[in-house]
């Protein structure tokens, strides 16, 4: 997977670029493609304290829901850490391509990717319907 350019200025907590510098270094040498990814993704990112970070901004943990090129329809998920990734509760890894997509989003942006056969994805953010920094929650 690699982002298509131009790719939106995307907004980080300084505790979620922490967290994925440390798992991109973990996955230096098992998975040396989501180590790039992640750090690109913290690099291009605007990072922010905790507390400043808008409130419709994905940050890890948030409940969003967000749609594929141009379907109507919404999906909705919950980005987590890879180990608590869970398919059946909507649980999508920062990982992953729809993860790393939607890290640091703000509702409205899009992005677009390549896909590993060369197919051409974009994502939209609708909505942040729950963002732990905005609920008071910094523990995460």
């Amino acid at each position: 997977m690699s982002f298509l350019d131009p790719r939106p200025a995307i907004i980080l907590t300084s505790s979620d670029a922490d967290r994925l510098s440390a798992l991109a270094e973990a996955a230096r040498s098992s998975q040396p493609a989501v180590a790039d990814m992640l750090e690109a993704e913290v690099a291009r990112a605007d990072i922010v304290a905790p507390g400043d970070v808008p409130p419709d901004t994905v940050t890890m943990n948030s409940h969003v829901t967000f749609g594929y090129d141009h379907a109507r329809r919404s999906h909705w998920l919950t980005l987590v850490y890879p180990g608590e990734a869970d398919l059946d509760l909507a649980k999508i890894s920062v990982t992953t391509p729809v993860g790393a997509a939607l890290i640091g989003l703000r509702e409205g942006q899009s992005i677009g990717w390549s896909t590993a056969s060369g197919a051409v994805r974009r994502i939209t953010l609708h909505k942040v319907a729950y963002q732990p920094e905005r609920a008071g929650r910094y523990d995460r």
